[in-house]
């Protein structure tokens, strides 16, 4: 089957998705995307392509140059460009710039923070570095697990903070079944994270759930 036709049947599926709900609030990440993309993209496998791309997570693909979306994801230099324009659209209507200051001063900001991880249909493990002033210094995916499960190592996780010179960390991941409660497994991993980072002297301050517009939060609920 030639990758033009599998990228048609792509974008079909997104297409219908749209025509379904005639909402595009309601698309994925994935969906909106390839619909964003296809225009341009003739010569690769559509899905896989918006796959790579959104391995990272959002916050890391709009702090992106046009240069490094090119390498780091095969685009030309028109694709990587529009993908850019996109961006700063995006940027505009919602007011907000890639450099402004975020500062985690409570559950719900850690919330605010992760909110695009309700869109994801597979969990994504992602982390927030504070400095010492809670300033957020920096966002990374560290696993991208199934749709019920991922996959995270402490040895990722701290060496992602020690390499961004954090003072504290904040974890997150979403539940795409919309049920926030932590499973066994989630509490056994944070337990061991928390463990891990008081022996390195970086703070774990929250662990945040995400599932559709509901979210849990391991210090509110005591648990951190």
């Amino acid at each position: 089957m030639s990758v033009k036709v599998l990228n048609q049947s792509a974008i079909k599926e997104a297409m219908g998705l749209y025509h379904h709900t005639c909402n595009p609030g309601a698309l994925s990440n994935k969906d909106l995307l390839i619909l964003i993309l296809e225009p341009l993209m003739r010569d690769r496998l559509l899905s896989v392509a918006v796959d790579d791309i959104l391995q990272k997570g959002l916050a890391y693909l709009t702090s992106l140059s046009d240069y490094e979306l090119s390498t780091l994801f095969g685009l030309s230099e028109r694709q990587s460009y529009h993908l850019m324009a996109v961006f700063e659209l995006a940027r505009r209507i919602s007011g907000t710039k890639v450099n402004d200051e975020v500062i985690i001063r409570s559950p719900e900001d850690a919330r605010d923070a992760v909110y695009d991880l309700k869109f994801f249909d597979k969990e994504h493990f992602v982390c927030l570095f504070l400095n010492t002033k809670n300033k957020m210094i920096g966002r990374e995916t560290i696993s991208v697990g199934t749709l019920n499960s991922a996959l995270v190592h402490p040895r990722e996780v701290f060496k992602a903070a020690i390499r961004r010179g954090s003072n504290s960390i904040i974890f997150a991941h979403n539940h795409p079944s919309t049920d926030v409660y932590p499973s066994p497994e989630d509490l056994e991993m944070t337990h061991r994270l928390v463990e891990c980072g008081q022996l390195l002297g970086i703070e774990v301050k929250d662990h945040v759930i995400i599932g559709g517009d509901n979210w849990y939060s391991f210090k509110q609920q005591g648990v951190i």
